[in-house]
């Protein structure tokens, strides 16, 4: 290396490339991301300046020199017909004006351009065939993702056939697979019930989302997708190919602009600036594209990005205020979580006055106390968050915050299993879990009029311990109570006589038991058909199922073993609650056992309604064949499953013999 590279730089080189790595390597290949993309664009950006002033600096390995990371193993990699190129960032007007100013330079006329807003998502690559949907991918490399079809099939926004006549035998579209901010607060609370690890944001959400292997669990979490590139169309321009994929059935962000010069384009941008807070989905920025497809191809390409675009990043609105207080709240499974209480201050739209630190690690790491002046922003626009505290502003007074190692309800030593971030109050008896375990058996059970003043009430008074006590209140007792009159009190005892007819599954949910939240107490609830068959489970047999795992099954072996637990089984028996299966969560057993796999257009089922019909009768689809498969079920245009499945011997049936078989195993 060239001695005239001073050595601090040759280690802030080094460093960054260690730094980026790792957070590269978190965000492609895990899904799970260290820090904001602020942030690393910042480091980012530090990089490519040092390698700009020193270009000997710059080595194959550069995290500047490549286009992502490689993707991560448990899915199929396949190799994409087009690549899919990353942008170029613009990260104020100064970057988006030398960019367009460089363009029309260097073509020597002007230019068309096409805004469309950066949703804040999941790339992804749809490949059709003679109209019909023949694989999905995730970005990866760019070069290279993982076959996701199945996943992507459920997204509704996506057609499975392309409409239209005049469709190309071979066309590739690209998207954005999107969770809207409504779909992440219903997710994150689902998983707060649950006991699980909440969604940073609705970004990380659907990224994970889309590597689940059960396709059902995506089906549940209602993902959007805006489609915005296609290749070998028809078009001749971006504008044109907009329109051109809404006429195959696409859904198309409506917020885009066709603009005659650079000026329009900053119009756009400064106006969705604070627009995009009003959606119902997140954006980060806004992609800008030379229109005309001609004009694209003679500006081309750098050996990373399109010349012809950029990503315009707006930057994450952040404000500073004054920490009153650090208070402790324990939820209902005794989890302790630190939380900010903060002067109020306006952030992305809306006041903020308290901010949740996670966890003691998380204080730990912010060295955040009360007094202190910190920056926050909300998470994903949505979540407050405490970014960092501006130390220069700490008052002499303030002292570092010590997290208890008591529970500040009941006073019980509390514990940190190894491997957890989760410091949890042991004692099942806390006012605070059972107050919580009371909110969440409502909320799950949907018993309107019960609200937290009235249970904070209850267990205060030492007239309700548990959901079970629930069902001895009478509307004489009910209506002594602060707030409380005859008629309040007569809703809701009718209101907890309507509870006593919901479904076993609905029951299994409102438990509360840890890692089983509403999609999972159905699909449990068809596999045992009665607290007592779930009771008597082993672990072995609760992983066993199509898409459950080991810790889930623990959880619920653990929770059924505790006697407690066992009497409230009982205890809510006695009073009528459906601890058994019926008619409306059964599932059939016809094709228990047995896996399928789907090919071809069918006669008169479309293949959601043949998944349904086999998973229905306790049958299992899966997205390949292989030996492990029972039946291929077979339509027109079947394609390489079926020779597969020849290949391999494996039965094939019609739709009709499908239909058969079911009929005739449920008469055995």
């Amino acid at each position: 290396m060239s001695t005239t590279v001073p050595a601090a730089v040759q280690e802030r080189v080094q460093a960054l490339h260690a730094l980026l790595h790792r957070w590269g390597h978190a965000y492609y290949v895990l899904d799970d991301p260290l820090v904001e993309d602020a942030i690393y664009d910042q480091h980012y950006q530090e990089l490519k300046d040092l390698e700009a002033r020193y270009p000997e600096l710059i080595s194959p390995d550069s995290p500047t020199q490549r286009v992502g990371d490689r993707p991560a193993s448990g899915f199929v990699t396949v190799t994409h017909r087009v690549p899919m190129f990353s942008l170029e960032n613009a990260f104020g007007y100064d970057d988006l004006k030398k960019w367009g100013e460089r363009l029309l330079r260097d073509i020597g006329h002007d230019l068309e351009f096409v805004c469309e807003l950066k949703i804040d998502g999941s790339a992804t690559a749809l490949s059709y065939t003679g109209g019909a949907l023949e694989r999905g991918a995730t970005r990866g490399d760019g070069i290279e993702g993982e076959e996701i079809t199945q996943n992507l099939r459920t997204i509704r926004a996506i057609p499975l056939r392309l409409a239209g006549e005049n469709v190309p035998e071979q066309l590739e579209v690209r998207g954005e697979a999107f969770l809207p901010r409504d779909e992440f607060m219903r997710i994150n609370k689902e998983r707060q019930a649950a006991g699980e690890k909440l969604f940073a944001n609705p970004r990380n959400a659907c990224a994970g989302t889309l590597r689940q292997l059960d396709s059902r669990i995506v089906a549940g979490r209602r993902l959007g997708f805006f489609a915005y590139t296609l290749h070998n169309g028809h078009a001749q321009s971006q504008w044109e190919a907009l329109s051109e994929l809404e006429s195959y059935g696409f859904q198309v962000n409506p917020n885009r602009a066709l603009c005659r010069n650079l000026e329009e384009v900053f119009a756009f941008c400064s106006h969705w600036e604070k627009e995009r807070l009003a959606l119902p989905y997140d954006t980060d920025g806004v992609v800008v594209k030379v229109n005309s497809f001609a004009a694209q191809r003679e500006v081309g390409f750098t050996s990373k990005f399109p010349r012809w675009a950029i990503a315009f990043k707006y930057p994450a609105e952040e404000k500073s205020t004054v920490v009153e207080a650090i208070n402790v709240q324990v939820g209902r499974t005794g989890a302790l979580t630190p939380v900010a209480e903060l002067q109020p201050v306006l952030v992305a739209g809306t006041t903020v006055s308290r901010a949740t630190l996670h966890n003691q690690d998380r204080i730990q790491a912010l060295d955040v106390r009360a007094g202190d002046t910190v920056v926050i922003r909300k998470a994903g626009e949505i979540i407050p968050e405490v970014v960092r505290v501006i130390g220069e502003l700490r008052p002499a007074t303030a002292v570092p915050y010590v997290f208890p190692t008591h529970c500040p309800e009941c006073g019980t030593a509390v514990v940190r299993l190894a491997g957890e971030a989760v410091t949890r109050c042991p004692n099942e008896q806390c006012p605070a879990t059972i107050r919580g375990r009371l909110a969440h058996w409502c909320n799950a059970l949907e018993i309107d009029g019960i609200g937290e003043k009235l249970i904070s009430q209850l267990v205060s008074k030492g007239r309700v311990g548990s959901i079970a006590d629930l069902y001895t209140l009478s509307v004489e007792e009910l209506s002594q109570f602060e707030r409380m009159g005859t008629r309040s009190a007569t809703k809701i005892v009718e209101q907890l006589e309507g509870s006593r007819s919901r479904p076993w599954s609905r029951v299994l949910f409102g438990l509360g038991i840890r890692h089983v939240g509403a999609s999972i107490s159905v699909e449990l609830a068809r596999a045992f058909l009665s607290a007592d068959a779930l009771a008597a489970a082993r672990v072995e047999d609760i992983d066993a199922l199509y898409g459950f795992g080991l810790e889930q099954a623990q959880a619920i072996t653990s929770w059924f073993a505790v006697e407690a637990n066992r009497q409230l089984i009982e205890q809510l028996k006695s009073h009528g609650l459906q601890l058994a299966g019926n008619g409306e969560n059964e599932r059939g057993t016809a094709l228990a056992g047995l896996t399928f796999v789907i090919t071809g257009t069918l006669p008169t089922l479309s293949r959601e309604q043949c998944t349904a019909l086999i998973e229905n009768n306790g049958g299992k689809v899966t997205s390949s064949v292989s030996s492990r498969t029972s039946y291929l079920v077979a339509g027109d245009n079947a394609g390489s499953k079926l020779a597969r499945a020849e290949q391999l011997k494996v039965p094939i049936l019609t739709e009709e013999e499908l239909q058969a078989l079911i009929q005739a195993k449920k008469l055995l």
